[in-house]
């Protein structure tokens, strides 16, 4: 079973985002939503035909539902063997309960901005294990559109994270991340502060890369099809956004963990 090409394990260093189209069959991702619509109903009275039942912007706590198993269909063998060429075939630990659901519903905020505040980091770098890799994954579950609720990531930022680590030589937290990365970088200073009058972010940081020493950095929306994965890096600087359509955004996320993580941290 192939797992990710040369091409998509070349973008994903570079950019710490790499799209896989229709790694997972359609039905089967659909099929996922149709039991993720049905858990919304019961736990939070949101309804599929009834757009005025959608009161709750993001729903969450789906973890009890997750170790369910619902959403181990997202494991297919093609996934499998891109974690397996990430990470290392029989190196990392299966989650058993996959999939953790990641619903945004449209909201009434008016023309979508792109966002200052909500930047983070799940994940820190350790310079001590440089090669350790932690495989973060994204399954679309319906069609995601531009400015529909997306996750937000700020590719390339894995690169000038990891070489600030490295500076530092000791692991720092994400806050310790974000207010270096202010300091040391217009590019995430202006990215994470609140927009001067005029200033078009949307053009300014998802137009054109703009270079951080030497680093292309762009923001980029997880958007696509449903079946549809994405591979995060797990040092890429990311966050929510607002979802003005129609729609609602409904997702998978997997965090896969290497068998060496306990010992190393």
């Amino acid at each position: 079973m192939q797992g990710l090409s040369p091409d998509q394990r070349r973008r994903f260093d570079e950019h710490g985002l790499v799209r896989l189209d229709g790694l997972i069959a359609r039905d089967t991702a659909e099929a996922m939503a149709d039991r993720l619509w049905r858990e919304l109903a019961r736990k939070h009275d949101i309804r599929r035909g009834d757009p005025a039942s959608w009161r709750k912007e993001r729903p969450a706590q789906f973890g009890a539902f997750q170790k369910t198993g619902a959403f181990n269909a997202m494991a297919t063998p093609e996934l499998r063997a891109v974690v397996d060429s990430l990470i290392g075939a029989d190196a990392w630990t299966d989650p058993g309960g996959w999939g953790l659901p990641l619903v945004a519903f449209p909201t009434k905020v008016g023309p979508w901005v792109l966002p200052h505040k909500i930047w983070h980091l799940d994940l820190t770098p350790e310079p001590r294990h440089p090669g350790l890799m932690v495989g973060r994954v994204f399954v679309l579950l319906a069609p995601i559109r531009p400015q529909g609720g997306a996750t937000l990531v700020a590719t390339g930022s894995h690169r000038v994270v990891e070489a600030l680590a490295a500076r530092r030589g000791g692991r720092m937290s994400s806050l310790e991340v974000r207010q270096a990365l202010v300091r040391d970088h217009a590019w995430f200073a202006d990215l994470m502060s609140p927009p001067s009058e005029g200033e078009d972010r949307i053009a300014r940081f998802m137009g054109l890369p703009t270079l951080a020493n030497g680093v292309p950095l762009q923001v980029e929306e997880i958007t696509g099809e449903p079946g549809d994965v994405f591979l995060m890096h797990p040092h890429a600087l990311h966050g929510l956004s607002d979802n003005v359509l129609e729609t609602p955004r409904l997702a998978l996320t997997q965090t896969i963990y290497p068998k060496a993580w306990a010992g190393a941290y």
